[in-house]
């Protein structure tokens, strides 16, 4: 269960579940070394602010505040040094009173987060929680409603399940609709978890719905993908699509979340045995140039569907992105999984290349444990070994209707510009 720790006793437990990776990563060993500044100073900005907050009001939280301003935005400027100084980056920014503060500590705890340092996160959100009634209600309850998805990961549902009810008090008592759909996603996402699928999909309509009426397209995005991934566990296709293409609107002009639905999207349909729009979603998600943590699925993605169209010159191109990766770093689960995808996308007309794939792919799930995908591999490796002929008729999933909606979508998708395939 996770709990609030003070900034260095949180580091240590980051390290302690981060591992190898640390060492390996000199670059995340350079930001824990920035979050743990950060929540430091949080916790100095912490002792000076509360007694200022209550015996001489706002002006003095001011002047506390611009004490700290400086010194914080400084650590959280996670920019490359030798980037142009005159960025407008928001990293940057100096934060100018509590709310824009807040903001920055939830940038950083964002950042640490994505990158497994939990502990550090929920102690730096927990650290400015406490500035208590100094905060306004909005943003009180974003911090709130972050802790809470920290937790989640964590594996500290039921607290995260308090912080949403908490979230949800405070947005019926500031009349703050944000926070009453930021709640709805958090308890759905949990009630998903636990494998109450009706109970998820209410949350998550109610949370599209009110997202869609202030008009937060971030919110909806986030809704409308939850109600995709209950509709795909339901069998429910057409929905699923459309729900995913209504997210992909809301993330216009984020790459990265364009590059996520995208992604969903391709799945579904490869899932539902239509792979000429999964192949060109796969391809307009690698188009988007995203991280690895979405760039290596879609290779593998991109291989299995253009392998059921007989594509090898797009085998041949995701094989060789593949083979440029040399440094596995935190990203070894999305480069086995990929591995095992070229596996499955060779496996019927290239054996021996199949193989090659698998035995690189072992190296890494052995080495990191991860026991899921080594079950995969090692089924496919003996099946390689039998009879290369029963692979065939697993490469593409059997054709399911999708609607017509969900059909306008498959449309829609092939329609989109994808990865230019430098071929010969």
């Amino acid at each position: 269960m996770i709990i609030p720790l003070p900034a260095l006793a949180a580091y240590r437990r980051d390290l302690e579940s981060l591992g190898d990776s640390v060492a390996a990563e000199s670059e995340l060993e350079r930001a824990l070394g920035r979050w743990v500044s950060f929540g430091a100073i949080l916790e100095s900005f912490l002792m000076e602010v509360t007694p200022a907050a209550q015996t001489n009001g706002g002006d003095a939280v001011q002047h506390v505040v611009d004490t700290f301003a400086q010194r914080l935005a400084d650590v959280a400027d996670d920019r490359d040094p030798d980037a142009d100084g005159t960025s407008t980056d928001p990293s940057a920014a100096h934060p100018n009173d509590l709310p824009a503060l807040a903001t920055l500590t939830r940038r950083v705890a964002d950042a640490a987060e994505q990158r497994g340092a939990l502990w550090l996160a929920y102690a730096m959100l927990d650290t400015l929680e406490r500035v208590g009634g100094a905060l306004p209600p909005l943003e009180l309850g974003r911090l709130l409603a972050q802790r809470a998805r920290v937790a989640r990961k964590a594996d500290s549902s039921e607290i995260a399940d308090t912080l949403y009810r908490r979230v949800d008090a405070l947005g019926r008592s500031a009349k703050a609709p944000e926070l009453t759909a930021r709640a709805a996603i958090g308890v759905g996402v949990l009630a998903e978890m636990r494998g109450n699928l009706p109970l998820a999909a209410r949350h998550f309509e109610k949370a599209a719905r009110i997202a869609a009426s202030c008009g937060n397209a971030e919110l909806r995005r986030v809704a409308q993908h939850g109600r995709m991934a209950i509709a795909a566990k339901r069998g429910a296709f057409a929905d699923a699509l459309a729900y995913g293409w209504d997210a992909f609107a809301a993330a216009a002009g984020n790459r990265e979340q364009e590059a996520d639905m995208l992604l969903n999207l391709a799945q579904i349909a490869f899932d539902t045995g239509h792979p000429v729009p999964a192949l060109q979603g796969f391809l307009a998600a690698l188009a988007r140039r995203p991280g690895p943590r979405l760039f290596l699925p879609a290779l593998g993605g991109a291989a299995r569907a253009a392998a059921a169209l007989n594509r090898t010159d797009v085998v041949r191109w995701c094989g060789a992105r593949i083979d440029e990766i040399t440094h596995v770093g935190s990203f070894a689960y999305p480069i086995a999984s990929a591995l095992l995808d070229l596996a499955l996308a060779t496996a019927p007309a290239q054996p021996a290349l199949a193989d090659r794939y698998v035995h690189r792919a072992r190296r890494l799930t052995e080495e990191f444990h991860f026991h899921e995908l080594e079950h995969h591999l090692v089924t496919l490796q003996k099946r390689l070994e039998d009879r290369v002929e029963r692979i065939a008729a697993d490469t593409l999933p059997s054709s399911q209707s999708v609607g017509a909606r969900g059909d306008e979508v498959l449309r829609q998708i092939e329609q989109l510009d994808g990865e230019l395939l430098q071929t010969g």
